[in-house]
């Protein structure tokens, strides 16, 4: 092994505040700020990083996805990062049909590489796109497909472990490479057999405290089974083979909802039969939850939900297998049919379905649970902690009737899912744990809930570990002889306690260091945004991150800096654990005159595609905002914030003075101008410069001449009867009206061929985008109580009002009720917002539609705020009805992100998001296709991208939907 030396690799620890806020918690309500962060390559650069700590007194934690809900992924040492660097698949043995890894591969990824082979990964956690095999290893993790594979435990064939003192041992089926340790373990093991074969191994589940059933004989003396669920306290796994499983030839699933979340859970262990796979159960209350998050119709697809005959309270979700389709179909209704007629475990309603992408959107409910119930449906927080607890399946349905009342009795409440086929139950508890009031009926419950478990023969942790969350309640389930057996197996691997202390052996007490814990809001202010679903109050905002990672997944469209940096503090979750740090104080004690807060949000693109792939909403560009607004607050700005921020309104002086425009665009193509220009303005010289419309759109709108052209190609005359539609606003935002005035004009004349008469309100008109963007929110109030007060007219909660920008319409409908709240226009405003693809959608089944075929394909930009919204779907259905058959960029935002990509600094950044996808496809497109970007930041990154004379690149341009409909209109 190569080595690295302590000099190096302490001048690439991060000690740095951001970095250190970033890390002080994982998935669970638990605070520890450590002392450095190494993101190591190598297992050199881990020893040495163990040399450091050892030489510093520090304790060792390592870290894989940070996804654990237990607190065993944090510490007040040194964290050792695997999954940003140590993450390569070393070999996959089709034969073996093993997988040879490093332990920052995530769980996924492993899934992919397998695939090919006809092989997959057994263990799948909901956090499967980000979770980390080795983390998914230290803390035993399972998931849904358990019945059939097992858990993490089951799936180890051998491990290579780093030591606290540096030195590697391999643990496999047999004893370990270290003959002193195997003399250890096995006088651990004979003076305790009649223990470990009647306390521990009583169920597939039990996976509280150390696995020592696997140091018996029957089971083989398998030492890496018996490491596994250690927690990182053992030993710092460097390389992992790990047992790979078929693929099933065909799946299909079946949803049976129950009466009861009981009823469900008494049915599960009914379930436990060859060729189903999974039993995953979900109370009633989840939909509720599910609506708030995601929208009215969200869930609808589940059998038995609102509005059904007969509502649900509970269901399962029993995938099932076979050699061929009808194979697992025929299972899956034979599930079905019995239940639909059992005695005592009768189902209200079933669906199956086979197609994968309808199965995807069934699982996405049940995966997003570990987020979503972090919300109850009034809104109010609930926590982890209590979060896995599991019995032998026949118990559960008992269990859950006592966890209710336990519940009851301490006035808490939560909503229950899990593996209830196995017996396993998560469930998010509404402590309030920023009171001492709330941390005593904490404490309370979790010991009482311990003693509950127990008493129907279960475990206190069904999968991810004990960790600071339920160590402490280890007496509970065991005797002391057991726990005296962990403290032994723990001495033989780490005699020092430097490898995660306070977790399994002497933990710490369970109300040590809970994050949202009084003194939290120290240093919180009154925000500008109503933050009505948050109580008015930021740091509740800040507090939906329950950290889930669904940022740091390649999944989505989330978090698209994370997705190039791989680095914790540009994921969402990062910048909310430094805004909450920064909240708290400590950390910060400058509160939002911090840099590194503001350096720590500088990459947030503010694309707002965690406000909707977030399963908890976490809205990082609000947030961003109004640290920036309150960041500058009495001191100088960023120049950039005053030349884009202000760019609406110097656009519009601009246009006023007849001819300057023209002026402007003449002096900006002499490149040193341009150049010259855009240093003074405080933005990137590498980047092109704007141009603007001759005219703006709504001085263009006003002459004889345009009304003339409006007219559809064919017809006689201006006055060629028609039947009127009706009115609708067509907005003149700044990008449409004075950036680009030729949208704008074809989305008039769009809308005129459909029958509307078209009003272009006069005046200044803005959403306030660019100073919401840039934090400048008094003004952005000012600019919005403006804009309502001039279109006052026309807002009576019925005219339609076009906005063809998408992020100006996602700032009428979403920001400027919050900015406005107690003003009644915004909100009726917000519900007359509609854009041009949804009102052209209304009319493809109208005789008269007036476009001619287009069957051509078409790639779709889907701006990131229309995406994070929902409201490509006119779109969709728009181009449909043309012929065009269409493909849309899956990675979300261009890169460009309005006046973010033209900021210092941010140049390659924005250029690498665009190379993510958007311009590789663009390159492969063949000559007919076009492609598709309403936004106006879209269509000018992908300008800048193709400028650089790329084949296709002068027909590759992007197009407003507005463009290609007027395209439409002259070939009927």
């Amino acid at each position: 092994m190569t080595t690295a030396s302590n000099e190096d690799i302490r001048a690439r620890l991060r000690t740095d505040r951001a970095a250190l806020g970033a890390y002080v918690s994982d998935a669970s309500i638990f605070r520890r700020v450590p002392r450095a962060v190494l993101e190591p390559r190598t297992r050199a650069e881990i020893r040495a990083g163990v040399r450091i700590a050892q030489e510093e007194g520090w304790p060792i934690t390592v870290r894989g996805g940070g996804t654990s809900v237990a607190g065993n992924g944090i510490g007040e040492g040194l964290i050792i990062d695997t999954s940003r660097h140590f993450n390569r698949i070393l070999e996959i043995d089709p034969e073996a049909r093993t997988a040879r890894i490093e332990p920052g591969v995530v769980c996924d990824a492993l899934r992919e590489a397998a695939a090919p082979h006809g092989l997959t990964y057994g263990p799948d956690p909901s956090t499967h796109s980000r979770c980390t095999v080795g983390g998914m290893i230290a803390n035993n993790a399972c998931g849904s497909h358990s019945l059939a594979w097992g858990t993490a435990a089951d799936n180890v064939v051998e491990l290579t472990v780093m030591r606290a003192d540096g030195e590697l041992v391999t643990l496999k089926r047999g004893g370990t490479s270290d003959p002193e340790l195997d003399r250890a373990l096995l006088r651990l093991r004979d003076e305790n057999l009649a223990l470990l074969r009647t306390t521990l191994g009583r169920f597939p589940r039990q996976v509280s405290g150390y696995g020592l059933h696997h140091l018996l004989p029957e089971n083989g003396f398998d030492t890496a089974k018996a490491f596994a669920g250690s927690e990182g306290t053992l030993g710092i796994i460097v390389e992992a083979v790990v047992q790979l499983v078929p693929v099933p030839e065909a799946t299909a699933l079946a949803v049976l909802a129950f009466p009861t979340v009981f009823d469900a859970a008494a049915a599960a262990p009914l379930t436990r039969r060859n060729g189903v796979v999974t039993s995953e159960g979900m109370g009633g209350d989840l939909l509720d939850v599910l609506r708030i998050s995601q929208g009215r119709d969200a869930g609808d697809i589940l059998p038995g939900g609102v509005g059904d005959p007969r509502p649900a309270g509970g269901w399962l979700y029993c995938e099932t297998t076979g050699e061929t389709a009808e194979d697992a179909r025929m299972r899956a209704e034979e599930l079905v049919a019995e239940f639909d007629s059992h005695p005592q475990h009768r189902t209200v309603d079933a669906v199956i379905v086979s197609d994968p992408v309808e199965m995807r959107k069934l699982w996405r409910i049940r995966e997003s649970a570990a987020g979503l119930v972090t919300r109850l449906p009034d809104g109010g927080e609930a926590w982890p902690n209590w979060e896995d607890s599991a019995v032998p399946p026949e118990q559960l349905a008992d269990y859950l009737r006592d966890l209710y009342a336990l519940l009851d009795e301490h006035g808490l409440r939560g909503i229950p899912f899990g593996h209830f086929g196995e017996g396993c139950v998560h469930i998010r508890i509404s402590f309030e744990l920023g009171t001492e009031d709330g941390l005593d009926v904490f404490r309370a419950f979790m010991s009482d809930a311990a003693a509950t478990v127990a008493a129907h023969g279960g475990s206190l942790s069904g999968e991810h570990g004990d960790g600071r969350a339920r160590s402490a309640l280890l007496p509970h389930m065991y005797p002391p002889e057991a726990l005296a057996a962990f403290a032994a197996f723990k001495t033989a691997f780490d005699p020092d306690c430097a490898l995660n202390p306070g977790v399994l052996v002497d933990p710490d007490a369970v109300d040590v260091g809970i994050r949202p814990a009084p003194g939290q809001r120290s240093k919180e202010f009154v925000p500008v945004h109503a933050l009505s679903r948050d109580r008015g109050s930021l740091v509740n905002a800040v507090n939906r991150c329950v950290g889930v990672g669904a940022c740091r997944s390649d999944e989505g469209a989330m978090c698209p800096s994370f997705q190039i940096t791989r680095d914790e503090v540009h994921s969402t979750r990062g910048r909310a654990r430094i805004l909450s740090e920064m909240f708290r104080g400590d950390l910060h004690p400058e509160g939002t005159g911090s840099e590194d807060v503001k350096d720590a949000l500088d990459l947030c693109l503010s694309c707002r595609a965690c406000a909707s792939e977030c399963p908890v909403n976490v809205d990082m560009a609000t947030y961003k905002s109004e640290f920036l607004h309150q960041h500058y607050a009495g001191r100088r700005r960023p120049m950039a914030h005053y030349s884009m921020g202000w760019l609406p309104l110097t656009s519009r002086v601009l246009h006023l003075i007849p001819g300057a425009a023209r002026a402007v665009n003449a002096l900006l193509s002499i490149r040193p101008v341009e150049k010259a220009v855009m240093r003074l303005g405080g933005v990137d010289a590498s980047r092109s410069m704007i141009r603007f419309s001759p005219r703006s759109f709504q001085s263009l709108s006003k002459s004889r001449r345009f009304r003339a052209e409006q007219q559809p190609t064919g017809s006689t005359s201006t006055s060629e009867q028609r039947v009127s539609r009706g009115t609708v606003v067509l907005w003149p935002d700044s990008f449409t009206n004075h950036l680009d005035a030729n949208v704008a004009a074809d989305a008039h004349a769009v809308l005129t061929a459909l029958g509307y008469d078209v009003i272009v309100p006069r005046g200044f008109l803005c959403c306030g985008l660019t100073w919401h963007s840039t934090g400048q929110l008094a003004r952005t109030q000012q600019v919005l109580a403006r804009t309502l007060k001039s279109l006052d007219a026309w807002i009576d909660g019925r005219t339609p009002v076009v906005v063809l920008e998408p992020s100006c319409a996602s700032m009428l409908t979403e920001e400027a009720p919050e900015l406005l709240a107690a003003d009644p226009r915004s909100h009726r405003l917000a519900a007359q917002v509609v854009t041009l693809g949804d009102v052209v959608a209304r009319h493809v089944d109208d005789a008269d539609w007036p476009f001619g075929e287009l069957p051509i394909p078409a790639l779709s930009q889907v701006h990131c705020h229309e995406r994070s919204r929902r409201g490509h779907g006119g779109t969709g259905t728009t181009l449909a009805r043309l012929g065009v058959a269409e493909s849309q960029i899956e990675t979300g935002c261009c890169g460009l992100a309005g006046n973010w990509g033209f900021e210092p600094g941010h140049a390659d950044l924005s250029r690498s998001l665009a190379e993510r996808e958007l311009l590789p496809r663009i390159r492969e497109l063949d000559g007919e296709a076009v492609v598709l970007a309403d936004g106006y930041s879209c269509r000018t990154q992908i300008r800048e991208g193709l400028a650089d004379g790329a084949r296709g690149a002068d027909q590759k341009q992007g197009l407003h939907l507005a463009q290609l409909l007027r395209r439409a209109l002259g070939t009927r």
